[in-house]
């Protein structure tokens, strides 16, 4: 079979998933092919869409009417004539739509589902579940909204545009859209599922789980001196790992976890006076930092940046005593797959990837929304206290979940079984 990818770039979360399906894909015989907006890496087959200069200015002068220029809103508008993508879709079988945002308004998306071609859409956040959110915060207070569920009246994300109802407007035509076509969404896990059934727009759309993978250079069991050498820790060191694309991102949980610290330093200090003092604490940062800082007493912080190679991120992984995730509203963090992958006590709220990947008192502990407290109280567990149990069962089961090729092949028979209907 032959594949199309459709994505906005082949750098960030989403596009390092594109990438590591198209390889996959390639390798098990079948031809895929990305097409995207922004090109990183050099691959003949990854295919740099051309940008139309008038519908770029257009959709740039609709971003100044947000609150916030940063804010990551889509207005359903595209800045790339159709006619760029026709002949990669007339030479394709099977296409696979990552995201909307800047690349198919919804009637070019019609015209796709009009072909006679297989249209599955793998969305990685809420862009079609809403009208117009990649991740449904507002960002002044980084809460969760809710305005999805009733019709995305007045968003609080617009401010002039409010005037027009406009993310209402793009909730009713993306709902027709789905109660039309009825596609094809497969999703990460089972807790996105049962956001895209909730959805109005994307209740009655064939929503399945197909889970995302961890690429094998980033799972291996390598020793925990040796990878710490790798980033001078020291091997007596207590290493908290948090990393993220962007750690002030509001729904990677970054805004929480100055918070969550201190109540670590202080259940610590209940416990044991001497506790902090005995043993020295550190906080590992990696990601583009942006604006996010974090003080607190008696824990160090060292930040690593981005991290570039999948050796050295694997290494990372393996360094750390815990790592600590208080997403919130994040619906697949990769790190959550990547460090219980790895065989690292995983702490996260009870959403998203966190949900599933992690069993209480095996590989970590998931914590009731959003209770700080007993966060910290994890940390201190898993640092001081806690022995977990083996479960050979549940690691095997993490593996196969996790393992690209179980991820391709399960779209590989997806896509059989619909081309034979």
């Amino acid at each position: 079979m032959r594949f199309l990818l459709v994505s906005h770039n082949d750098s960030d979360g989403v596009g390092q998933t594109v990438t590591n399906l198209n390889v996959n894909l390639n390798r098990l015989g079948h031809k895929s092919k990305i097409i995207l907006l922004n090109q990183s890496t050099t691959s003949k087959n990854i295919i740099k869409i051309k940008k139309s200069f008038v519908k770029r200015f257009f959709f740039y002068f609709l971003e100044f009417f947000k609150k916030k220029y940063s804010d990551l809103f889509s207005f359903g508008n595209s800045i790339i004539d159709y006619k760029s993508l026709e002949e990669q879709v007339r030479k394709t079988d099977v296409v696979i739509v990552y995201t909307l945002h800047k690349i198919l308004s919804m009637n070019m998306l019609a015209k796709l589902f009009n072909k006679n071609k297989i249209i599955y859409l793998r969305p990685l956040d809420m862009e079609l579940a809403t009208g117009g959110c990649h991740v449904n915060f507002t960002y002044e207070d980084g809460n969760e909204c809710k305005k999805y569920l009733t019709g995305c009246h007045r968003c609080p994300k617009l401010n002039n545009l409010n005037i027009l109802n406009f993310s209402h407007k793009i909730f009713t035509k993306k709902k027709f859209f789905m109660n039309k076509f009825k596609p094809t969404i497969l999703l990460e896990n089972k807790y996105t599922k049962k956001l895209y059934d909730k959805s109005p727009i994307t209740k009655n759309a064939r929503n399945e789980v197909i889970y995302l993978p961890v690429r094998e250079s980033r799972q291996n069991l390598i020793n925990k001196t040796k990878a710490r050498k790798k980033f001078h820790l020291g091997e007596s060191d207590k290493i908290l790992l948090f990393g993220t694309y962007n750690l002030d991102a509001p729904h990677k949980g970054g805004r929480m976890m100055k918070e969550i610290l201190n109540l670590f330093v202080k259940y610590c200090n209940k416990k044991n006076k001497d506790l902090l003092k005995d043993n020295k604490i550190k906080l590992v940062t990696f990601g583009r930092k942006q604006n996010f800082h974090i003080n607190v007493p008696h824990i160090s912080w060292h930040h690593l940046k981005v991290i570039k190679g999948d050796k050295k991120l694997n290494s990372l992984y393996r360094s750390a005593d815990v790592f600590i995730s208080p997403a919130s509203g994040c619906n697949a963090p990769s790190t959550i797959r990547e460090a219980t992958i790895n065989n690292i006590p995983t702490i996260g709220f009870d959403n998203g990837e966190a949900s599933e990947a992690i069993k209480n008192n095996v590989n970590g502990f998931l914590i009731p929304e959003y209770n700080k407290k007993k966060f910290a109280v994890a940390i201190f567990n898993i640092l001081f206290n806690k022995k977990f149990k083996k479960d050979g069962k549940w690691n095997n089961l993490l593996l196969k979940r996790y393992n690209s090729k179980t991820e391709a092949n399960s779209i590989i028979s997806k896509a059989l079984e619909d081309i034979k209907r």
